[in-house]
């Protein structure tokens, strides 16, 4: 069986097979990482809601405001739960690498490839940074790499079959 299905061991320094596909110990061990993943989501899931009432009062004026926070917020909790349950397996590597591309996709299209205008009654005006954004898809595509090298390394440590 190749390495994908791999998990790391941390009590013998060994690999074996995930407990996600029904050998030993399944059933505590599926529930123990999904309740893990949950409280952790839940937690951001309150900073989040905590952080919306506070943004929506100051960008109340803003149209798009909470189709696009309601967007990330999506996004990272669902990248949050996604990467702490295959925690020990390839998985967590594959969604850090596809969170990287939400924020890549998302900053492009949020910021309208850098450009933000705004018509507040008798006030137009825009702002350019597309530097800022170009800064963003860097350091998100670095993580991608990052993840890329995790995902060479997690597989070059498990032993041949």
């Amino acid at each position: 069986m190749s390495g994908l299905f791999q998990c790391r061991d941390k009590n013998r320094g060994r690999f074996r097979l995930s407990r996600i596909n029904g050998t030993e110990g399944s059933s505590p061990d599926l529930f123990q990482r999904t309740v893990k993943a949950a409280i952790i989501t839940l937690i951001v899931s309150i900073i989040l809601l905590v952080i919306w009432v506070f943004l929506s009062q100051i960008f109340g004026g803003f149209p798009q405001f909470q189709n696009l926070f309601a967007v990330l917020a999506g996004g990272i909790i669902f990248f949050t739960f996604a990467i702490r349950f295959s925690e020990g397996t390839i998985f967590k590597y594959g969604f850090i690498i596809g969170r990287a591309f939400f924020f890549i996709v998302f900053s492009v299209y949020a910021t309208n490839g850098g450009v933000l205008t705004a018509d507040l009654s008798e006030f137009h005006f825009m702002v350019e940074f597309v530097p800022i954004l170009a800064l963003i898809v860097v350091i998100n595509l670095l993580e991608v790499a990052k993840g890329v090298l995790q995902i060479i390394e997690f597989t070059s440590e498990v032993p041949p079959d």
